[in-house]
């Protein structure tokens, strides 16, 4: 990896209290080479003071707007702040840390503009409910098409953005990057996308914010999202530069 690149660990947090403190304790430790911010979602537990505590800097919204509103305060702070890498890891200890090396590597060496995560590369005893997982390969699918590569979890919030990639991220609508959609935005600007393979784990307590209705709602919102990506004029990343 080259020397003299700032790399942020954007971590979103909702009322994760219990889980936020070991989380950034392992950041620190296992990739001593990074920053690591927490974004307080409007949580109303202490989520904010456990993070502080830890070692993270700290965002504070006002209310609860979501986890991709959230990252994209995260990736707003790295753009004002003179990053070249932000890595999104999740609050709940599902992502391992000691992997973020990895993940940032092809971006570093100036290679690729976003690194995903995934959990279907390799078989690492990650196990998906059927129905869920049904869907995610659905999602994978749709995208790999509109995109020309096979992406195998659009899903995973574990992934990495160089300065172009969270770049957009920061300027636009938090609401399109979601997911799926948000790699479509990315491929469809000419950044390079490439995906390896990562470790998840069970999260170390409490519970998903992701609901029964959540689930069921968003693979309608995804297709729509994507047909209304699809119809517009592509974005272009940040400062005028042709896509």
């Amino acid at each position: 990896m080259k020397e003299n690149v700032r790399i942020l660990v954007v971590i979103p947090a909702y009322n994760e209290a219990a889980n936020v403190g070991r989380v950034v304790a392992e950041v620190k430790n296992e990739a001593h080479f990074v920053d690591a911010l927490v974004i307080d979602d409007g949580s109303i537990d202490d989520t904010a003071g456990v993070a502080a505590r830890a070692g993270a800097m700290v965002v504070r919204l006002p209310f609860n707007l979501g986890m991709f509103e959230a990252v994209r305060a995260g990736f707003a702070f790295a753009h004002r702040s003179g990053y070249d890498i932000t890595v999104q890891v999740d609050a709940d200890g599902q992502h391992v840390p000691r992997e973020i090396a990895e993940l940032v590597r092809p971006v570093a060496e100036e290679e690729y503009d976003v690194v995903v995560g995934s959990r279907y590369l390799e078989d690492r005893g990650y196990k998906t409910p059927l129905l869920r997982k049904c869907g995610i390969r659905f999602f994978a699918w749709l995208t790999s098409l509109v995109l020309g590569q096979t992406i195998t979890d659009t899903t995973c919030g574990f992934r990495a953005y160089g300065r172009r990639a969270f770049g957009m991220f920061a300027s636009y609508d938090a609401a399109e990057f979601k997911d799926s959609v948000g790699l479509v935005i990315l491929g469809r600007a000419g950044l390079r996308i490439k995906e390896i393979p990562v470790t998840v784990r069970e999260r170390i307590g409490g519970r998903s914010t992701i609901s029964a209705l959540k689930a069921l709602v968003y693979p309608f919102e995804f297709v729509l999202s994507l047909v209304a990506v699809l119809a517009r004029k592509r974005l272009t990343v940040p400062g005028g530069e042709a896509c």
